[in-house]
């Protein structure tokens, strides 16, 4: 079984916050609508005794408060939907990687590199005596298509809508692994064996890339790749050792 470095994601993360808002939001709720309705009912009464109406608008600009608060609580619900859904295929991605590959590879989930003012937040990481694989993962619906040298890829998510576009993963997942490189070099570790593989985590998802020299794949074929995977070099203990260690700084 593979050892996992790093369990905590972006998405946890991300999770967390929508939660802690929520519950935030929803205790000013509680508030807002007792005050919104305690000053329009007193302002109402006290216009037409003294013809002020500041109370009254005071309770109409609580009851906005009120509105906003509300409809903010109703977004975090459906974006706490799509960040569940993510948690759960990076959490599949995991468990398969860890399940299938042994104890010489490592894995890191939502890892942070850094190379000078140049950043990567790598979705998972194996270090492994054949090389390090970045796994860059996407939990998109639809059919995606794109040429790999391409920026933008379309995205359809439904038949007859029309597409939007994308960032392409390929050369996200690229630009993170020219970053890992440098920070490998600038730390002293010879590592030229650093390979970028893009996973589609939804089922439902169907997906054509044209001319794809980097592997496009599902979390299942994903996990086969890396584990059958062939190098033109086997790298030791102490270098996979002196990776680790570097990365887990990071982590």
């Amino acid at each position: 079984m593979a050892r996992i470095l790093t369990e905590e994601s972006s998405l946890t993360r991300k999770r967390k916050a929508l939660e802690k808002e929520t519950n935030t939001l929803r205790t000013l709720l509680r508030w807002e609508a007792g005050l919104a309705g305690a000053l329009v009912i007193t302002g109402v009464v006290v216009y037409f005794v003294s013809g002020r109406d500041t109370l009254f608008w005071l309770g109409i600009a609580a009851a906005i408060f009120f509105l906003a608060h509300y409809i903010r609580i109703r977004q975090n619900s459906r974006e706490e939907k799509i960040v569940q859904a993510g948690l759960r295929g990076e959490t599949e991605v995991t468990r398969k990687l860890a399940d299938s590959l042994d104890n010489t590879h490592y894995l890191f989930n939502d890892l942070l590199v850094k190379m000078g003012r140049t950043s990567a937040q790598i979705d998972h990481l194996v270090v492994s005596p054949k090389g390090i694989f970045a796994i860059e993962t996407k939990n998109w619906r639809g059919h995606i298509e794109g040429e790999e040298s391409e920026d933008r890829w379309t995205q359809t998510k439904e038949p007859g809508k029309p597409p939007i576009r994308v960032f392409n993963p390929i050369r996200q997942s690229q630009r993170h692994v020219e970053i890992l490189r440098g920070a490998l070099e600038r730390a002293g570790i010879d590592w030229p064996g650093i390979v970028s593989v893009v996973v589609f985590l939804s089922p439902r998802t169907t997906f054509t890339v044209h001319h794809a020299k980097t592997p496009v794949l599902r979390p299942d074929a994903a996990v086969k790749y890396i584990a059958e995977y062939q190098s033109d070099r086997e790298y030791s203990e102490e270098e996979i050792t002196a990776v680790v260690n570097l990365l887990m700084r990071s982590a």
